[in-house]
């Protein structure tokens, strides 16, 4: 069996996705997309299943030939960890845990993700820097809550790394990197320890940030 991840580099989408390839040893292929012009065969495979081209997206080739495909980085990753090894980052279902962990999963793509587009690009990518003083100021409160989580506790759910905070760090890390790292953290320690201490280790630099050539467009 054989993996081929199509991704994109800064994409936090697929960053979640390379983190978990990395903790769970699984050996693969990266197709970096030209972002918005896509490869052919990503190009096709949207087409036939009546899907718009995004990324991450993991092909899982048979010995056969015959492919899966998984379109989704919280699909990818709960497949990724409930099939390769024990299962280590995602809580037994039916529990607290597991509850609290779908939880943060949903606010992160309701609540988190939405903000940081504005804040970063603005409403429908006009960005007005008037308007940009309320989108960080509502930004903030979205961080606070991950600040009053983290106090007293190392991660988001079970006193362990599990699929929330592979979610939420990579977000975290984009609002780190707009217009230079504007964005003031002073208010927020345990976010900003809790962040590096996994997007600084060598690991993730080398293996999760490796840069690819970008693949043909349309081929």
């Amino acid at each position: 069996m054989k993996y081929i991840l199509h991704s994109y580099r800064r994409c936090p989408f697929c960053i979640r996705v390379r983190i978990m390839m990395h903790l769970k040893g699984v050996p693969y292929e990266v197709v970096e997309e030209p972002l918005r012009a896509w490869t052919k065969w990503l190009q096709e495979w949207a087409e036939k299943n009546g899907e718009r081209p995004r990324v991450p997206l993991l092909r899982i080739v048979a010995e056969d030939g015959s492919e899966t495909v998984i379109p989704e980085s919280d699909d990818i990753n709960i497949f990724l960890d409930t099939h390769h090894g024990s299962r280590e980052y995602i809580p037994d279902e039916g529990t607290g845990e597991y509850q609290e962990m779908q939880t943060w999963l949903a606010w992160c793509a309701d609540e988190l993700k939405p903000m940081i587009d504005l804040y970063k690009y603005g409403e429908q990518l006009q960005f007005d820097p008037e308007k940009h003083i309320a989108h960080t100021a509502a930004l903030r409160q979205r961080v606070e809550k991950l600040e009053l989580q983290l106090t007293g506790h190392s991660f988001l759910v079970d006193e362990r790394l599990t699929l929330a905070d592979i979610a939420v760090i990579p977000f975290i890390r984009q609002i780190m990197r707009t217009r230079e790292g504007e964005f003031d953290f002073t208010d927020f320690p345990k976010v900003e320890a809790w962040t590096r201490a996994l997007i600084e280790t060598e690991w993730f630099k080398e293996e999760v940030m490796k840069k690819y050539p970008l693949a043909p467009e349309g081929e």
